[in-house]
């Protein structure tokens, strides 16, 4: 039986954590043998297989950071040696550096765009270890990070992989959110990347939030920050922070359409997800990402980034209009099939 290993922080709530789940999942299907090697013990997604947990978590300080990273590929080293994987597959650039460090072939994955989202040594060590002899892949989660890694950090060996889908249209309702309805959906973390701000600004401007909710799933760091924002704006019985919730799903069936307002991505697994669950999209036109899911006007409309204005017009535009929302809600599944698991965990193997 061939062996698999991904190397991830965690399987807390989040996009490449998503796609850990769904991948090791699909390969345990398969027949693979599968082990997912965690820094910290936070598993909040269902997985495929058997948790190592390594426990040497993620630390704000430099020391510590520079002691966890030789800590973490010693380890990896006596794992590696131990369970003579086929393929290694590491997702997130601390996951990365130490298991490319370690010697052995690797496959490393990159999710978001590095200059967006990573500080001045981490892109020089992207630009450095990601060209070791021992790097098989760099897997880039869209098509526009591949670009920026070919042509700003001279790194050739990639392959774009787009992140995988699970359609389910047999689930049924577990909660009633007929208190919330009409409602405007969003979902992710509460940080400055997803530009939760704006979004509240944008539709306290909009005709629609004289009929309908916004819902915002997630949680982070920036809850208290909205929280006043909501209140300066005298929303409190229109915009809800909901927190975590483990049946997401119940709120795309339900919404009437669905927002994604981040300054940038990676490749957004929330908006591939809204559009499984048949929903009516409006997304920024981010860097990167978006502009591969959504063919505007056809399957959602996508607006120019960070314009507020724009993106206030949009969901007045998109609510109004019971054909545009349907015509989005019948192009939505079709939209994303090539993302079904199947089809991304074979593009896997043949890395």
């Amino acid at each position: 039986m061939k062996k698999i290993i991904f190397v991830a922080q965690s399987l807390r709530k989040g996009g490449a954590e998503r796609v850990v789940s769904l991948l090791s999942q699909q390969f345990k299907k398969m027949g693979y043998d599968v082990k997912i090697i965690l820094w910290a013990n936070e598993v909040e997604y269902s997985y495929g297989g058997e948790i190592i947990d390594i426990n040497f978590p993620a630390s704000k300080s430099y020391l510590i950071k520079a002691l966890r990273l030789f800590q973490r590929i010693k380890k990896l080293k006596q794992i590696f040696k131990q369970e003579k994987p086929d393929f290694i597959f590491s997702f997130m650039e601390s996951c990365n550096f130490a298991s490319i460090l370690t010697g052995y072939n690797v496959v490393v994955s990159i999710r978001n765009n590095p200059n967006k989202k990573h500080n001045w040594y981490q892109k020089k060590l992207i630009k450095f270890l990601y060209n070791f002899s021992n790097v098989a892949k760099v897997v880039a989660v869209s098509k526009n990070i591949e670009k920026i890694l070919n042509n700003q950090y001279n790194i050739k060996n990639t392959k774009t992989i787009l992140n995988p889908i699970v359609l389910d249209n047999t689930y049924v309702i577990q909660e009633d959110l007929s208190r919330f309805k009409p409602f405007i959906l969003s979902v992710g973390r509460l940080n400055l990347q997803k530009n939760f701000e704006m979004l509240i600004k944008s539709y306290s401007k909009t005709k629609a939030k004289k009929e309908a909710k916004l819902l915002i799933v997630g949680e982070g760091k920036e809850r208290n920050n909205l929280e006043l924002l909501i209140d300066n704006l005298k929303l409190n019985d229109k915009v809800f922070l909901l927190g975590q919730k483990d049946n997401i799903k119940d709120y795309y069936l339900q919404c009437d359409i669905y927002v994604l307002s981040s300054k940038f991505e990676g490749f957004p697994n929330v908006l591939i997800e809204a559009l499984s669950n048949s929903c009516a999209c409006i997304s920024t036109d981010c860097p990167t990402g978006p502009s591969e899911i959504i063919k505007n006007n056809e399957n959602g409309i996508l607006v120019e980034n960070e314009n507020q204005e724009a993106l206030s017009e949009a969901i007045d535009e998109l609510y109004f209009n019971k054909e545009l929302k349907e015509k989005f809600r019948q192009n939505a599944q079709k939209s994303i099939k090539h993302l079904e698991i199947e089809k991304i965990a074979k593009e896997w193997l043949e890395l």
